[in-house]
């Protein structure tokens, strides 16, 4: 899973600082913030469409730190994990 800009620049065959400023001016915002969008999109489809646990979902996604995926989903989500799966499944 990739998830540093310089994974996506390396891919591209451009420079981190080049492909940052393209997704900048297109989108407003950095790779990072765009990449860290995608992985908790992808985090919500997991946790609503499976019944694997929050810590499964992290190491799925390549976050071998799950407090730092835990902080990460909640400031990109707004909410914890848990409250959106408890949210989505009432």
């Amino acid at each position: 899973v990739l998830k540093r800009p310089s994974d996506y620049a390396n891919e591209l065959n451009v420079s981190a600082s080049y492909l940052n400023e393209c997704v900048k001016n297109v989108t407003g915002f950095s790779v990072t913030h765009q990449i860290q969008r995608r992985t908790i999109l992808e985090a919500k489809r997991l946790l609503f469409h499976s019944n694997k646990s929050v810590k499964e979902i992290a190491s799925e996604l390549g976050y071998d730190d799950y407090p730092y995926f835990f902080r990460l989903f909640t400031k990109v989500a707004g909410m914890t994990a848990v409250a959106f799966r408890k949210k989505n499944h009432d």
